[in-house]
């Protein structure tokens, strides 16, 4: 069993070259970050706003979907910029849960039922107002009523926090301690637990404890 995460980054056409390129960089960095934390995992870029990751462990996928999703909103745009790019959507993501065909990096190919249902679900998505920016699609029905709640619901929170937020709650999905976020930022530690409250990273927790409990190799 495998997840699959297909993305694709709202907007990423109004940045100037030196923002696409920058944004690019950080994707990259962010993709070695993941394959070191993450056994297996694999990302690549495609036409630089959409974005195929595909991971042998589907325990770990939301954790990694989040990190990417909070990466991307926090990323620093023009300030004239802010409230038309990534207030609200920086990025809309589908996870997709099943099985895959062909898993082979050194060709460039990935083929199976995981990729499709997080391509497809995504291509489906339609406007964010209407529909979100972040579902999850299994291949048992069962769990689509679970994951699709919890993916919606964690979505909304991550939709609407701030640029200093999202980067308080990226490094908390790598796991990194109050303290040594506020090292990374150069800010109190008091001030990264009142982002942290403020963004309701206890519910995003939860979200988390709920999804990585799940055992996928028994559906």
């Amino acid at each position: 069993m495998y997840a699959a995460i297909s993305a694709d980054i709202v907007s990423s056409t109004s940045f100037c070259i030196e923002e696409t390129l920058a944004l690019k960089q950080r994707i990259e960095d962010l993709f070695s970050i993941l394959e070191k934390r993450f056994p297996g995992f694999w990302g690549r870029l495609i036409k630089g706003d959409y974005i195929e990751c595909l991971l042998p462990s589907v325990k770990d996928s939301f954790r990694v979907a989040l990190i990417i999703k909070s990466s991307i909103k926090s990323f620093p745009v023009a300030e004239s910029k802010k409230k038309k790019l990534f207030r609200i959507y920086g990025i809309r993501m589908a996870i997709g849960i099943g099985d895959m065909r062909i898993v082979d990096k050194e060709h460039g190919i990935m083929d199976g039922e995981a990729i499709y249902l997080s391509g497809r679900t995504l291509d489906e998505m339609g406007a964010p107002n209407k529909n979100g920016t972040f579902l999850i699609e299994p291949i048992d029905k069962r769990l689509r009523p679970a994951l699709q709640t919890i993916g919606m619901l964690t979505d909304a929170l991550l939709n609407n926090i701030t640029r200093r937020q999202s980067e308080v709650i990226y490094y908390k999905l790598l796991s990194k301690s109050e303290q040594e976020i506020a090292d990374i930022l150069g800010v109190k530690q008091s001030g990264i637990n009142q982002h942290s409250t403020s963004a309701k990273w206890y519910c995003i927790e939860e979200a988390l404890n709920y999804f990585e409990r799940l055992n996928f190799e028994n559906v």
